[in-house]
């Protein structure tokens, strides 16, 4: 769980410290976290430093993290079922399907993601 932060100082220290909590947040991945601290400055202070050219980053890469999440679970539910339909009644064997069944859906949905991303 991400801890609570009280920022101090005026408006443009505080949005010096969002600032840096976001380019924090992505360097470790984490784009959604980074796209609200980013729309918070960007609310306060229009075209504070760069924010404007990493809040589209922030936002591409969140929707990127969440096509592939999405790929994944259809992936995995895809395998189940599949395995379901042929009788694999076994759950050890329907939870190894189902994590080999999320990596292909990851592993397809990041081949395919370029031409997801271009319509």
């Amino acid at each position: 769980m991400a801890k609570k932060t009280v920022l101090q100082g005026t408006v443009e220290e505080q949005a010096a410290q969002l600032y840096d909590m976001a380019v924090e947040a992505m360097r470790d991945g984490r784009y959604s976290l980074a796209y609200h601290y980013l729309k918070e400055i960007e609310r306060a202070l229009p075209g504070f430093r760069d924010v404007p050219a990493l809040l589209a980053q922030a936002k591409a890469a969140k929707q990127e993290q969440r096509t592939l999440g999405w790929g994944a679970i259809v992936g995995g539910i895809a395998m189940i079922g599949l395995a379901r339909s042929l009788g694999v009644d076994n759950e050890l064997v329907l939870l190894a399907l189902a994590a080999l069944g999320l990596l292909i859906g990851f592993f397809v949905t990041l081949a395919l993601y370029p031409r997801f991303k271009r319509s």
